[in-house]
């Protein structure tokens, strides 16, 4: 074998070579991570306004973030919001919501997927 030839076959055992890893990447793609978007909400206490009518806002508040938790963010996978109230300086939390992406494309209601805190009224003062 000669210079020449086996420049030559260098030539094109380093195009292989080449060729090979532009396929691999295009066979295996790169991973994009999901992940858990997580969202603290204060809601204070309305005028003469009850526990009961509290949880009720707690819940649209949590419920309209989450929904636009997957609307901005398309890598979440998963939402977290804690909505915690606050009357007279004290505060608590009144609903957790956790869901996931593909649970909320499902079932989008607040109250499948909130916990509820119900020692929070008295810890509130109500």
């Amino acid at each position: 074998m000669n210079f020449r030839s086996s420049l030559v076959l260098s030539f094109l055992s380093l195009g292989c070579g080449a060729t090979v890893w532009g396929i691999d990447a295009i066979v295996a793609p790169v991973a994009v991570q999901a992940y858990t978007a997580r969202v603290e909400v204060i809601l204070d206490r309305a005028a003469n306004e009850s526990y009961e009518g509290m949880v009720r806002r707690a819940e649209l508040v949590a419920r309209t973030a989450a929904q636009r938790g997957f609307d901005r963010d398309l890598l979440a996978n998963e939402v977290s919001i804690v909505v915690v109230g606050r009357n007279g300086g004290m505060a608590a939390p009144v609903v957790t919501l956790w869901v996931t992406r593909s649970q909320w494309q499902q079932r989008p209601e607040a109250r499948r997927w909130a916990t509820y805190y119900r020692n929070s009224s008295r810890l509130l003062g109500f």
